[in-house]
């Protein structure tokens, strides 16, 4: 296994080509960033304040116009105040007639002088009365009816709203002036012009992105929005905040504002949102992320191109060693066209032949060692002269009429016979359960039935292929250490359990701590392989790892002075 510390050189070489192109990029990518958002918002500032500068210009001329013409009418001591004082305090039908009409042609020049300004009209606020109008004037008007939009001296402002004509065909801006006549009279000029001047500067400023214009009075109520849903009418914007020397983002989330003050209090806002504002960065920013990640895709496909170039030697230099790894010598010698690899090449194939040279000397000397240990084996015992030595013992047995030896050699013979006699690792379920029933008959009788063991196998599972002595282990490990009184029982029982075959043995006897349990699986001394058939649990748990590895386990449950409860879980497999 690799320490933890090692690195892949893939990895490696990936990670500083694409470094070596993001340094610059970034480098490059930060100071076009700021250069650019400098650049483009100080236009993006430049023209939308230019054109606030142009809208305010001209609305201030139009109020400055407003107030001078009802500055003319209502002029303290001139020609128009004394027609219109004589008016009101004579009571000769004929001189009223005579002022009425003097005043209505000053109106009338007025209007011819400056066509933009549209109704006329004096208001007499103590009577509610309108006077002198040069147009049809709807009922009920009022002053304090008005939308206030600043004051001036003696003068106020309104607008925008519908004209006081009776027609209401039109949006106006108006202005109040306060005629000073008969000491208690509350009289004052009334006039509108058209907010259409107004409207057609709105349309004519050219952006490059949407900007809402919105006009305040001087308490920062809004009296014109082109953006109703953010902006609405009537709603108030705190004047502290407006910056008159750059843009804000404090009056509305979401919305840069720009601030414009008109000459006689009223603001004129221009609104754009933050995402409109930085659009044009945002797409330089798309093209620049395009163009870093173009120059990162092409120095991943050079890291490629270089790593090929390495990588297909050291893949072969994989290849031998695997082929190695797995005992196969006799691989073809394949070059790589690079000179220093495929040196490092032959000389691990001279390696590799010198170990298949020793690995053959070794597999020799294994095998004749084998041979002479099964030679040893079969020149210490001779199954066949147990067998016929234990037939003799039988026979005399039954001549002399001990019927008692004659089962125990039977019996013997029988277990010797499966042990000794019979080739292979696997048998049935039914012959190991055969040939542990004779074991079991065998140590009855040495104990003299001290002890009970029930054998209890599935018949259906007869057949079921298992490892041979399985289960005599087990058994005898319950007789040798877990039995202690003649009250002892054995239950031995084979069924099948979610589709595995279950072999479970279960003791009453003394039972076993978890630390006892652990030294019993280890594998055995010389002092342990005296007891019984000398076969130990150590070999049940490496038939277990060999014939089925994972697929099989064993469990040992034990309580001290409980009993002691073995379970194997095996696969079905029929021979």
């Amino acid at each position: 296994m690799l320490p933890k510390s090692s690195y892949s050189l893939k990895n490696r070489a990936y990670f500083f080509l694409v470094l070596s192109s993001i340094i610059p990029l970034a480098l490059i990518g930060y100071i076009s960033y700021i250069s650019m958002i400098s650049l483009l918002n100080n236009n993006i500032d430049d023209g939308i304040r230019s054109n606030m500068k142009q809208i305010q210009i001209s609305l201030s001329n139009v109020f400055s116009n407003l107030e001078d013409s009802a500055l003319q009418l209502a002029m303290y001591n001139g020609r128009v105040a004394d027609d219109i004082e004589t008016y009101i305090e004579t009571k000769d039908i004929l001189t009223k007639y005579e002022k009425k009409k003097a005043v209505i042609e000053s109106i009338s020049l007025i209007n011819a002088a400056k066509p933009d300004i549209g109704l006329i009209f004096f208001y007499y606020a103590n009577k509610h009365q309108v006077m002198f109008e040069n147009q049809s004037v709807q009922d009920g008007f009022r002053l304090t009816n008005l939308p206030a939009l600043a004051s001036g001296i003696n003068a106020t402002f309104y607008g925008p709203h519908q004209t006081m004509k009776s027609t209401k065909d039109s949006n106006v801006f108006s202005v109040a002036r306060k005629v000073n006549l008969i000491e208690g009279a509350d009289l004052y000029v009334y006039m509108e012009t058209s907010i259409k001047l107004f409207e057609d500067l709105l349309k004519s400023q050219q952006y490059k992105l949407a900007v809402t214009s919105i006009m305040l009075n001087s308490q920062g109520k809004i009296m014109y929005s082109q953006g109703q849903k953010d902006f609405p009418l009537g709603s108030y914007v705190e004047i502290s905040k407006l910056n008159e020397t750059g843009k804000s983002d404090s009056i509305k989330k979401g919305y840069y504002v720009f601030a414009e003050k008109g000459e006689q209090g009223w603001y004129i806002l221009s609104a754009v949102k933050t995402k409109a504002y930085s659009s044009d960065v945002r797409k330089w920013f798309g093209k620049f992320a395009l163009l870093a990640a173009l120059s990162i895709a092409i120095s991943l496909l050079l890291g490629l191109s270089i790593w090929r170039i390495v990588y297909r030697p050291l893949r072969t230099i994989h290849r031998e060693i695997s082929l190695m790894s797995h005992n196969k010598f006799n691989s073809e010698l394949k070059r790589t066209g690079i000179i220093e690899f495929d040196s490092l090449l032959i000389q691990f194939h001279d390696m590799k032949d010198k170990i298949s040279d020793l690995f053959v000397e070794l597999e020799e000397k294994e095998r004749k060692k084998r041979v002479i240990e099964v030679e040893k084996l079969l020149h210490q015992i001779n199954p066949h002269f147990l067998h016929n030595t234990l037939n003799t013992v039988q026979w005399l047995a039954r001549m002399n009429g001990q019927d008692e030896i004659d089962r125990l050699v039977a019996l013997f013979t029988r277990v010797l016979h499966y042990n000794l006699g019979k080739e292979g690792g696997i048998v049935s379920l039914s012959e190991e359960a055969e040939a542990l029933q004779n074991y079991v008959d065998l140590q009855r009788i040495r104990y003299a039935y001290h002890f009970d063991v029930q054998i209890k196998v599935d018949p259906e599972l007869g057949d079921v292929a298992v490892p041979r002595f399985i289960m005599q282990p087990i058994v005898e490990n319950a007789i040798y250490h877990g039995l202690k009184d003649e009250s002892g029982y054995i239950q031995i029982r084979a069924y099948e359990e979610a589709g595995k075959l279950t072999i479970t043995v279960q003791d009453n006897g003394a039972g076993m701590t978890e630390q006892e349990i652990e030294r019993l699986l280890e594998p055995q001394a010389d002092a342990h392989k005296k007891v019984g058939m000398g076969i130990g649990l150590s070999y049940v748990r490496y038939m277990l790892e060999v014939n089925y590895g994972s697929m099989a386990s064993m469990e040992i449950r034990g309580e001290k002075d409980q009993g002691t409860t073995f379970k194997l879980t095996l696969p079905i497999s029929r021979a």
